[in-house]
């Protein structure tokens, strides 16, 4: 997810938060004066979002399988996913965050359970997703955490070798939404506040 860009979430005013999903419709309101979309700041580039291993051993003993929601797309063997990112795919809207398309599905083999998580928007306290378990659009949620701290000094980390700049290290952790509903759906002993990922993120200027 993102390169410079994220610094965006901290303009984000604090009383924005998950508005009134209705079933089929998008989770934000059109833009407004005050509320627009302008272009993500780099024209393409990448992001790894690495699941930690604890998490990739549950979801392996468990039988869960990861699947993508263009443009993300599903790493094998459950190791994440991975996101284009750029102006021609994202956006920053200032009331809400920035914006990622896609998403992905965990599909749980052994009870047939599907939880999906798409069209995702970081802001200060983490990220925001639509959610629908088993089809069922359950609105936006806060599925994951992060701590400003400990990524904020990496954003504009150089990569000279890939064209750009952003994080190498960004972890996220999981929230207390995302740990009750994998427990309802999975079984699987997954806490708030347990690492569930790093996000690697490089935006690039050059070809």
């Amino acid at each position: 997810m993102i390169g410079a860009a994220v610094l965006a979430v901290s303009a984000v005013p604090a009383h924005a938060g998950p508005l009134r999903a209705v079933p089929g419709a998008p989770s934000v309101q059109p833009p407004t004066a005050s509320c627009f979309q302008f272009p993500y700041f780099g024209p393409k580039g990448h992001a790894n979002f690495d699941f930690g291993r604890e998490i990739v051993r549950l979801l392996d003993e468990r039988g869960v399988r990861v699947r993508g929601i263009a443009p993300i797309e599903a790493k094998p063997a459950n190791r994440g996913v991975y996101m284009p990112i750029g102006w021609k795919r994202d956006h920053i809207d200032p009331c809400n965050g920035v914006y990622y398309p896609g998403g992905f599905v965990l599909h749980d083999v052994r009870s047939g359970h599907e939880a999906a998580i798409h069209d995702i928007y970081l802001r200060p306290d983490g990220a925001h997703a639509q959610v629908s378990i088993d089809g069922e659009p359950q609105g936006e949620r806060l599925v994951a955490t992060y701590r400003l701290h400990e990524f904020a000094a990496g954003v504009p980390t150089p990569r000279p070798l890939e064209g750009g700049v952003g994080p190498r290290y960004w972890p996220f952790y999981v929230s207390a939404y995302l740990s009750r509903t994998v427990r309802d759906l999975t079984g699987l002993p997954l806490d708030e506040g347990d690492y569930l990922a790093n996000l690697d993120a490089v935006v690039q200027y050059v070809p």
